[in-house]
């Protein structure tokens, strides 16, 4: 028996993931993260990472990442309407190499029904993108050669080839667990996908495994070994492509 189901757009980051609910806090918090960035339980042995987030003056949500030796990792900056509290108007974020060095900066925002991003390194705009509401995107990439490519899609991340494919292929192959319906379980699963340079699923994880019910996070994998669409490779800032995870979240929901 089917039913009712939601299928989001490619995530960028995980920041929605974890705390609308900082957006109104004034204090500092320290958050341990794990491989994925999501938030778990203080001195869990997952723990990768360290988010400490404030709120600025100005309003702005202020999230900073670290390793576990301290190094600084990336560094956020996010403005929020009232009215849509769960969804940034605009943020800005950097990303630091190992060695501290700022790899580049992207920026991302929303105006007259469209998603824009824009990712500089340095001075040197290498993406510029925009999407409407539909999830249909055209912008351009700038090699460091200054040749420049069209491209319909954050080509930093790995991809699907046809999100409409995607879905179509979820709404005849997705079914909600009649344990889970029993239940009345409901929630988001999240796919974490590795997928390498040649466009192969070489690892997968349900990455909010245990904060879900098991048999939605059963279904999720039964339904992603029958996925044969393939995937594409996400590209470094010199246009190659490599190895990196992508995202992919399903809600289910009880009609």
């Amino acid at each position: 028996m089917k039913g009712k189901w939601t299928i989001f757009g490619l995530v960028v980051g995980l920041g929605y993931l974890g705390f609308p609910s900082l957006v109104e806090a004034q204090e500092r918090k320290i958050i341990p993260l794990d491989a994925h960035f999501l938030p778990i339980e203080s001195g869990d042995e997952g723990q990768k990472y360290s988010k400490i987030v404030t709120v600025s003056p100005e309003g702005e949500l202020v999230e900073k990442t670290y390793d576990l030796n301290y190094a600084l990792v990336s560094a956020k900056k996010s403005m929020f309407e009232a009215s849509e509290p769960q969804e940034p108007v605009w943020e800005e974020e950097k990303q630091y190499a190992s060695d501290g060095t700022l790899k580049y900066t992207q920026f991302k925002y929303r105006k007259d029904n469209a998603n824009y991003t824009k990712v500089l390194v340095g001075d040197q705009l290498v993406l510029d993108l925009a999407c409407d509401s539909s999830l249909n995107c055209e912008g351009s990439f700038v090699a460091p050669g200054g040749e420049e490519e069209a491209v319909d899609r954050d080509i930093f991340k790995p991809g699907l080839p046809d999100m409409k494919a995607w879905n179509e292929f979820l709404g005849k192959n997705l079914s909600y667990p009649q344990s889970a319906r029993n239940n009345r379980a409901e929630g988001e699963i999240w796919l974490g996908l590795k997928i390498d340079e040649r466009g192969q699923l070489v690892e997968s994880s349900v990455v909010n495994r245990a904060s879900s019910d098991p048999s939605l996070v059963k279904e999720v994998e039964r339904v992603l070994e029958r996925y044969a669409g393939g995937f594409l490779p996400a590209r470094d800032l010199q246009g190659g492509p490599t190895t990196a995870w992508m995202y992919l979240p399903i809600r289910f929901r009880l009609g």
